[in-house]
């Protein structure tokens, strides 16, 4: 179920979804409520929250079967998410931030994964994706890391790291080489600075790296991932990992968001289905209330469809070993990246028709009005950036793009 099959192969049609892992997820849906406030408080979430992540293999879903991964489709990660954010944002985040790293590392030098997976299959990885670090080339080969790294989510409870970093080339005359590298959690300081409004339960710390030696086979430039030329490739040969990986952290970013506003729609739903308001209409026979809730329902609905065609697509163009053509590549980013404004949004419009009650601070209709503000803030999810390079490059004013 987990493997595309060899009809597959042949006609490009997408790995199933694993069923049996939402209806899991569903399952801890009232647990994942129940923590949430708690979570929030802590900034981090429940140690027992990634433990029953990890015993449902959600965290290997992207993660090679030579290495002890389940290799499913994406669409089974996104989905896990859609529905985990109904119930908590800040779990669904962890839960996407974290598994498309083991789809990053899948791209790494063989060596590389089995320093992390051989003895320990079931180890998870976060990281940051900004250029905090420099490292700098040494005699054998290997690098000495240094820099400090923002925005780290479920740091607390990984076991490796990949972050950003500006490399020094062979040739001294080059420029640094945007790469990530890939460090075990001793070598990482978390610096616990994730105090803020919204996917608190995410705990999204900071990380400093203090003159670390690494080995060259944890380093993976970026230009070679874009290219096609991982060396990971030598040993995972499926198609999940000819997806470009771009296009999954785009929508692991903005996914959560589609279920959090799900979730605060039956909240709202829930909570005025009987409600008065001042002047004693009932809310439930609100024209206005009832068209919102219509068009966020709609819309929810073509997110949904929009994100399985996009990744359905390039599902089937890997099956083939066909590039999806940057053009397309463009516009799925931009419908990922389109996702958690227009979350917000609807999330804007509950929030008000809400009142007063909204307010305070137990409210459910305020904790994921304020975790969907958090996920619009997200550097993947300012839309507008890449509608600039997009529509440059409808207009024939196209560049290179390793983001795609």
């Amino acid at each position: 179920m987990l493997a595309l099959r060899e009809a597959d192969r042949e006609t490009g049609a997408p790995t199933p979804v694993d069923e049996p892992l939402i209806a899991a997820a569903r399952a801890l849906s009232a647990d994942l409520r129940r923590r949430a406030p708690d979570d929030e408080r802590a900034c981090r979430l429940d140690a027992e929250t990634v433990a029953e992540f990890r015993a449902n293999g959600f965290f290997s879903l992207l993660q090679p079967r030579a290495f002890g991964g389940r290799e499913a489709s994406p669409r089974t990660l996104l989905r896990l998410q859609a529905v985990l954010g109904e119930a908590d944002m800040s779990a669904s985040w962890v839960l996407g931030n974290m598994g498309i790293v083991a789809f990053h590392l899948a791209l790494f030098a063989p060596q590389a994964q089995a320093d992390v997976w051989s003895e320990a299959p079931g180890a998870i990885l976060a990281s940051s994706n900004m250029p905090g670090g420099r490292g700098r080339r040494l005699q054998d080969g290997s690098f000495e890391l240094s820099g400090q790294w923002r925005f780290s989510s479920g740091v607390d409870h990984a076991d490796w790291v990949v972050l950003g970093a500006l490399c020094e080339a062979e040739d001294p005359g080059a420029g640094p080489i945007p790469s990530a590298v890939l460090l075990p959690r001793r070598d990482i300081v978390i610096v616990p600075d994730w105090d803020v409004a919204g996917l608190r339960g995410t705990g999204s710390h900071a990380i400093r790296v203090d003159s670390v030696r690494v080995p060259g086979h944890r380093v993976l430039p970026h230009r070679e991932r874009f290219l096609g030329r991982c060396p990971g490739h030598a040993v995972n040969t499926g198609p999940l990992y000819r997806i470009p990986v771009p296009q999954l952290q785009f929508r692991t970013i903005s996914t959560a968001s589609i279920g959090g506003l799900a979730g605060m729609l039956a909240d709202f739903l829930a909570a005025n289905g009987a409600r008065t308001s001042m002047l004693s209409q009932k809310i439930a026979e609100d024209p206005h209330v009832q068209s919102l809730c219509a068009t966020i329902d709609a819309d929810l609905a073509a997110m949904r469809a929009v994100l399985e065609t996009d990744i359905g697509t390039l599902e089937a163009d890997a099956a083939l070993a066909r590039d999806t053509p940057l053009a397309a590549r463009r516009t799925f980013r931009l419908n990922a990246t389109r996702v958690a404004d227009r979350c917000f949004a609807h999330a804007a419009g509950l929030y008000r028709a809400a009142g007063a009650e909204a307010l305070y601070r137990g409210s459910p209709l305020l904790r994921v009005f304020n975790d969907l503000l958090a996920a619009r803030q997200h550097a993947a999810n300012q839309y507008e950036v890449h509608a600039r390079i997009d529509g440059a490059a409808l207009f024939g004013a196209e560049r290179e793009d390793m983001l795609l």
